[in-house]
């Protein structure tokens, strides 16, 4: 009797050997099928993020075997970015007017559309005469970012800013003492104009510019927004009541006294505000030149007006 030959099992697969390339390959076709906004990026940046390191380097070192501690670090932050959470909250920075911020979920992650508010106010002060030295005021400042663009491009200014949330005031406040222009801000907890009043200044302050990037979603609207903002970025920063257009009224009606003759008020707004905030501007009875301002995608980005 002939004896049957052993069967012969297949060997195991060799285990996978993730470089740096591999894993960003891999990383990018996985938030591609997971419909994952900017997936290229996200890989880059979160891979960047473990490592210590620049998206440069990755490309310099493709070939490089991250350790166990990194790869399940970045498995990790792979997993939440796939759960749609902002690449700015895992890495806790983001990049605003060739800066970088530091961001928690307790503040709204810094656009560049908003960065048109910045320069515009940038022009209007550098264009003007007797504006060398301006005095700002910043509104719902969040992460800092409009404040801070502003004093590092404008080294003569001096601003105020104010934020209902303490929490992002503390953000605010590292993000000005990183970028060396703590000097020069002065933070305040508070709705709007109501720090400045508490203070107890007759007559108020006069600012050259007052600026604002306030919540302008309508309330109905923000469950529509994509789940990276309506899931994690805070709702008090969104929600800008039933129209979108409350704070705009409310900023309009209560500036007035804080704003020198010919002073200018810019604020920002939803692409489908630019009628309606301006109308807003008109009634408040103290403004002219009221105009709006497209952002580089050419989208109605922010109004302004200057004080008669």
């Amino acid at each position: 009797m002939t004896p049957h030959a052993p069967s012969r099992r297949p060997a195991p697969a060799a285990p996978k050997i993730w470089t740096l390339g591999s894993l960003l390959e891999w990383t990018t076709d996985f938030f591609t099928r997971k419909s994952i906004d900017d997936a290229r990026l996200s890989a880059e940046l979160l891979l960047a993020h473990v490592l210590g390191s620049t998206r440069m380097m990755l490309y310099t070192q493709y070939e490089r075997l991250p350790n166990e501690s990194q790869l399940a670090a970045f498995r990790d932050l792979v997993r939440q970015r796939s759960e749609n959470v902002p690449v700015a909250y895992l890495i806790g920075r983001a990049w605003f007017f060739s800066l970088e911020f530091a961001v928690t979920r307790d503040v709204l992650i810094p656009r560049p559309d908003t960065e048109t508010l910045v320069e515009q106010i940038i022009t209007r002060v550098r264009q003007t005469p007797g504006w060398e030295s301006p005095a700002i005021f910043d509104l719902c400042t969040g992460s800092g970012c409009i404040a801070i663009a502003l004093a590092k491009n404008l080294p003569a200014a001096t601003l105020i800013a104010t934020d209902s949330s303490v929490k992002a005031l503390e953000v605010a406040q590292q993000n000005a003492a990183t970028h060396n222009v703590a000097d020069r801000i002065t933070f305040f907890h508070g709705d709007l104009f109501e720090p400045a009043t508490a203070r107890g200044e007759v007559p108020p302050r006069k600012f050259h510019i007052i600026a604002s990037n306030p919540p302008y979603i309508p309330t109905a609207a923000v469950a529509d927004l994509p789940p990276t903002v309506r899931d994690h970025e805070p709702r008090a920063a969104l929600d800008g009541g039933p129209d979108g257009m409350a704070f705009h009224r409310r900023i309009v009606a209560e500036a007035k006294p804080f704003l020198e003759p010919k002073g200018l008020l810019a604020m920002e707004i939803q692409f489908d505000q630019s009628i309606e905030v301006q109308a807003i501007m008109a009634t408040g009875g103290y403004l002219e030149n009221i105009r709006m301002i497209r952002d580089a995608a050419g989208h109605p980005r922010c109004v302004l007006g200057n004080a008669v």
